[in-house]
């Protein structure tokens, strides 16, 4: 672009040709810059349209409402990141957290069954953040059982991504960069859900659902 500039300011008459010139090195500069930030500069991420993300909004609006109604069966295979089962040993089973990060609620189904497994599954729907889709870089929590305890340690995840819309439209500003919009926000649901049978009491400080 500095090129361009310098060449058009040398120029002193003003011809339809040179005016055919200057618009196809102008649109060229645009292309390469383009060009540039999908396949050189790496870790871009394109911003998810509005319909997307309003779907994904209102979709983990009523999985957070079906979850408090203890409506179990809304939570969805493709969502499940992994399963494990624990034996209690002991009535009272205790909670232990250990993050920096969100808060990770954890949801308890009761169940009628005379075995000792306590079957632990980690659901994450699709997360966005500024319009950004972030599961990639969102880190599992990390599960274990000690002593008739169940451990949760989560740390705070970090990461830096261009991101880039990719359209014509002529945004509002009054909608797009608010930072109240709710589309910017954090989008999405991780849930732990415990499968435990009645006899069996979970002490959880942080509160469980």
């Amino acid at each position: 672009m500095i090129v361009t500039n310098v060449l058009v300011s040398k120029v002193q008459i003003w011809k339809p040709k040179r005016t055919l010139w200057f618009t196809v090195i102008y649109f060229s500069c645009g292309i390469l810059a383009l060009v540039y930030l999908l396949f050189v500069s790496g870790n871009v991420e394109k911003i998810a349209s509005d319909k997307v993300l309003q779907q994904q909004l209102e979709e983990t609006e009523q999985l957070e409402k079906d979850l408090k109604k203890r409506q179990f069966e809304s939570l969805k295979e493709e969502h499940l990141k992994f399963s494990k089962t624990f034996e209690a040993t002991a009535e009272n089973i205790e909670v232990i957290r250990k993050q920096t990060g969100h808060h990770l609620p954890v949801f308890i189904s009761w169940t009628e069954s005379n075995d000792n497994k306590i079957e632990v599954s980690y659901y994450e729907t699709p997360l966005y953040l500024n319009r950004v889709y972030i599961s990639p870089y969102v880190t599992a929590p990390k599960i274990w059982w000690n002593e008739n305890k169940l451990y949760i340690e989560e740390t705070e995840t970090k990461f830096t991504a261009k991101s880039m819309r990719l359209s014509m439209e002529l945004l509002s500003s009054s909608e797009y960069e608010s930072y109240n919009h709710p589309l910017n926000e954090l989008i999405g649901k991780r849930i732990l859900h415990l499968n435990v049978p009645k006899q069996f009491n979970i002490i959880d400080k942080d509160g469980w659902y």
